[in-house]
């Protein structure tokens, strides 16, 4: 049996730089090590997060990828609290994110909003009082057992 789990999800992207400005200097996040020009990881919790070149992904698939990448494919970053939404969805679309969806509370409980990255692909930023987040920034299904 295959664990239930992501190793990493990958990002085709037309502008690399410009995708890891965003994700650098704007979010603050910090890459691993760079094994090439054409890729870049970070690490997302207990996965990696991979940016990588549209055309060098093509060349290593042999084949195409195309570059539609809107509505396929969702990111989600859950926050620990509405503020912390707030906080970080001006922090993205100042960094050159494009607003979809500004936060809002959600018919589903929680408080969400929807911001598309440079490279095309949607990020939600929202909170859900129903999945905890640790110390570390797991996410659960469930609620923490109480004693």
């Amino acid at each position: 049996m295959m664990e239930q789990r992501l190793s990493m999800v990958t990002l085709a992207v037309d502008d690399l730089p410009a995708t890891r400005h965003f994700l650098e200097a704007g979010l603050g996040w910090e890459p691993g090590e760079l094994p090439g020009e054409d890729i870049v990881f970070y690490q997302a919790g207990g996965s990696i997060l991979a940016l990588y070149k549209r055309d060098a992904l093509a060349r290593e698939l042999g084949r195409p990828v195309p570059a539609q990448a809107l509505g396929s494919v969702t990111l989600a970053w859950n926050a620990r609290s509405e503020e912390e939404v707030q906080f970080t969805f001006q922090r993205a679309v100042d960094a050159g994110a494009v607003v979809v969806k500004r936060p809002e509370k959600a018919f589903w409980g929680g408080y969400s909003s929807y911001v598309e990255i440079p490279g095309g692909h949607l990020l939600e930023i929202a909170y859900n009082p129903f999945w905890p987040i640790d110390k570390e920034g797991n996410i659960s299904l469930s609620a923490p057992e109480t004693a």
